[in-house]
């Protein structure tokens, strides 16, 4: 069809001979001036004319609709380019919770550690305190002896006395440091105890304790503690830090190396409508697996099929619209030329 109407333009005398093939001469003493393809041409002009004309209007359509498609699929490629940076934020987000928590297991460790220390050495000052309590009884009852005895060898502030005094002197000042020291080493051991906790409530039990793991599982297991590591794990949970991406249907998958379990998602676009009248989008971690995402993804990579589609069209119909308007300034020229109203004068 588009070389059925293709015309080039009119040369200076095209008419030597196809005129003269095209009309049909009379042989009378007065010709009269004859069709020569004027209405011919006529009748083609206008079926030329109203394939251009429809051409036009499917060529303009496509060019709308393009250009709505490809604002709609700019928007979504906007939303989905957030979306992914989302993703990145979040996984850098569990990747420095996770390096908390490890660092969180280490720590209650040490400080299990320490609390054992801190309450060892309470138990080694309390006994010491204990022994310097005997050491004052005894010296108690030698001094009752004495006191009782009547013999007049033992001079006060002399001999064994004077000894016996200097020794009660030191004694007194190391008992009373006790109830200072005493009090401290409560406190300490409170202390420890607390910093033990605020980590985490997790007994101490060192049994298969290993500081670094070859495949560290941060916030393994469901036992319920209390403490710092127990938000940190919560956080790590919300986030969802263990799930992998997993491919929804585009070819992307990126799969989180901590990932201990997977989640299932094959979203289509019928199941990305509005039928139940749901508030969207709605968010869950990880963002890669999110159905809405998943659905940006689809509505992008569609108008995406369908941009290329129009794109391919609107090129088809644009040859067509040009080669209709050769044809048709190509049959307004020949028209002109055989018009009888300027040629039979």
């Amino acid at each position: 069809m588009l070389t059925k109407h293709h015309y080039n333009d009119i040369a200076d005398g095209w008419d030597t001979d196809t005129i003269l093939d095209c009309c049909k001469m009379q042989d009378s003493g007065d010709p009269a001036c004859v069709d020569c393809c004027y209405d011919s041409w006529q009748d083609e002009l206008k079926t030329v004319t109203q394939k251009y004309n429809s051409v036009v209007e499917q060529a303009t359509q496509l060019k709308n609709k393009l250009t709505f498609i490809t604002d709609r699929k700019n928007k979504y490629k906007t939303w989905l380019d957030e979306l992914n940076n989302a993703q990145d934020l979040a996984l850098a987000i569990c990747n420095q919770l996770e390096l908390i928590a490890m660092q969180s297991d280490k720590i209650w460790y040490n400080s299990c550690k320490a609390v054992d220390a801190v309450e060892t050495l309470f138990c080694m000052i309390r006994d010491f305190f204990m022994q310097l309590d005997l050491i004052k009884t005894q010296y108690d009852d030698v001094q009752n002896c004495i006191t009782n005895n009547t013999d007049t060898s033992l001079v006060k502030g002399q001999g064994i006395l004077k000894a016996l005094d200097d020794y009660k002197a030191k004694l007194d000042i190391l008992i009373k440091l006790k109830d200072d020291i005493i009090k401290n080493m409560v406190a300490a051991v409170k202390i420890a105890n607390l910093i033990r906790n605020n980590i985490s409530t997790k007994d101490c039990n060192y049994e298969g304790f290993v500081p670094c793991p070859p495949n560290p599982k941060p916030c393994a297991g469901d036992d319920i503690f209390y403490g710092f590591k127990t938000i940190i794990c919560e956080w790590y949970k919300a986030f969802a830090c263990d799930v992998p991406c997993v491919d929804n249907g585009t070819g992307n998958t990126d799969t989180n190396p901590q990932a201990t379990t997977q989640t299932n998602m094959s979203t289509t676009l019928d199941d990305c409508g509005d039928e139940n009248c749901e508030l969207l989008p709605t968010f869950d971690f990880p963002i890669c697996n999110n159905s809405y995402k998943a659905c940006v993804q689809k509505w992008f990579a569609a108008d995406e099929t369908e941009y290329t589609e129009l794109t391919a069209r609107l090129q088809e119909a644009n040859k067509q619209k040009e080669a209709l308007a050769a044809c048709k300034n190509s049959l307004v020229k020949a028209i002109k030329a055989v018009d009888p109203k300027t040629r039979c004068n």
